[in-house]
């Protein structure tokens, strides 16, 4: 096995610095909204792939958690980041967040925070910081 820090410490596929970029990438999407408001959230405007790709990632993450302690192969939370992560950036890139339509942004915007919360839970729990700007 080869220990190479540019592996490591790169921003792309699978690694702990991708993560927190993630998560700080939620995070300036979440600033830069200015908030939303959650009363007024109607989850069932998220019909488009890159959405139903993320939210089943998110809930697929809590039965990740409880295998990974079940097993005590704490790689099942990492996967299970990762697999958020990669729906996070894929959402992000293909769907616009701050959509002109406000019931369509609110609920973007509570798909990101949940994405937001999900990745700083799984980092938090592989020892892991989860910066707010990178």
């Amino acid at each position: 096995m080869v220990f190479s820090y540019d592996k490591v410490l790169n921003f792309d596929g699978e690694t702990g610095p991708y993560a927190q970029y993630t998560h700080a990438r939620c995070c300036s999407v979440l600033r830069k909204a200015g908030g939303y408001d959650r009363a007024k959230l109607d989850a069932s405007v998220l019909t488009d792939p890159y959405s139903l790709a993320l939210l089943k990632a998110i809930d697929a993450f809590p039965a990740a958690v409880k295998a990974a302690g079940e097993k005590y192969e704490p790689y099942l939370v990492a996967r299970s980041v990762m697999a958020v992560c990669t729906a996070m950036n894929k959402f992000y890139y293909e769907i616009r967040i701050m959509a002109e339509e406000e019931a369509e942004r609110t609920a973007r915007l509570a798909l990101t925070d949940a994405a937001r919360q999900t990745i700083k839970i799984g980092l938090n729990l592989l020892g892991i910081q989860a910066p707010e700007r990178m």
